[in-house]
């Protein structure tokens, strides 16, 4: 069975990421719409389109804008953009690579290799207090990211997927190693 988990490895995260993109891209249209629609026929018409928010008055032609308005239209407001689907994947990619990096080192502490990264070496025998920094590690990185993501959208991305890559590639020497020592 262990054998066969890096090769599943791929196959499980494409399977994620599709289960997941559908339910948050439809979690998220509802939200953008800014109003609660009620199925038809369940409540009168003028209760099944309720507006959750008002709109904002349009600006007269007269009004001139607060000195204020020229600063907030240059800060980055991503509130009412759609996150991107590729986000949501690379947030299960990660959670499923700190899996995956939990699993190898303990296989490879169990095949006699030790662990090379000095900030690991006090938890790394122990699997409970290992799962529990890589659980931290990806909750970390995904808060993080959705921090990022309100200010820059593109850096958000790019940091989730520098972050996979070395996950990746830590993964995959971790194994590399763990089959040498058998």
């Amino acid at each position: 069975m262990f054998r066969t988990l890096p090769r599943l490895a791929p196959a499980a995260l494409i399977a994620l990421s599709c289960l997941m993109t559908p339910a948050a891209a439809s979690a998220q249209e509802q939200l953008a719409s800014n109003t609660l629609i009620a199925p038809v026929g369940l409540l009168p018409d003028a209760v099944n389109r309720a507006t959750l928010l008002p709109a904002a008055p349009p600006l007269a032609a007269a009004e001139a804008p607060s000195p204020f308005a020229a600063t907030r239209a240059a800060e980055a407001d991503f509130s009412t953009v759609r996150r991107p689907a590729l986000l949501p994947a690379l947030y299960a990619a990660t959670v499923a690579l700190q899996a995956l990096d939990a699993h190898s080192t303990l296989k490879g502490l169990r095949s006699g290799a030790v662990e090379a990264n000095p900030l690991m070496t006090g938890v790394a025998g122990n699997p409970t207090a290992l799962l529990a920094v890589k659980a931290s590690a990806a909750a970390g990185t995904i808060y993080f990211a959705e921090k990022l993501w309100k200010r820059n959208r593109v850096a958000a991305i790019v940091l989730m997927a520098a972050v996979n890559g070395v996950t990746a590639a830590v993964v995959a020497h971790n194994y590399k190693v763990a089959s040498q020592l058998r």
